[in-house]
């Protein structure tokens, strides 16, 4: 399956939604096109939607783990959906789990954290 990223915004974030691989061969290309988002959105909400994800390696747990980050030190909130068995298996050994939230959907999240839907 061919890697690919999606971006899209919302009220006052943006969901980064990766399909196939996660792995060193992407993780540049999806940083700079993930910081152009972040540049001309200003998100204070991240959610990374995971659910046609096929491989994640450490570089790509490092990207998550570099925008949790950024969105950290403005005191946003960074969310994981759409895990399957094994990207949750990966994020839960990295340790990812002890600093973002998993929520069912893009729409808990949403209401969680008391976003205008």
């Amino acid at each position: 399956m061919e890697s690919k990223i999606k971006i899209t915004s919302f009220d006052d974030g943006i969901v980064v939604k990766i399909s196939g691989e996660l792995d060193s061969s992407k993780t540049s290309l999806y940083k700079e096109k993930i910081h152009q988002s972040m540049r001309t959105f200003g998100p204070r909400y991240m959610i990374w939607d995971l659910k046609d994800l096929t491989f994640l390696d450490s570089s790509g747990i490092g990207l998550i783990l570099g925008r949790y980050n950024e969105i950290e030190k403005i005191r946003g909130v960074m969310g994981l959906v759409g895990l399957n068995a094994y990207s949750r298996k990966i994020i839960s050994i990295s340790g990812l789990f002890q600093i973002i939230k998993e929520y069912s959907s893009i729409k808990e999240f949403m209401k969680e954290e008391k976003i205008n839907q």
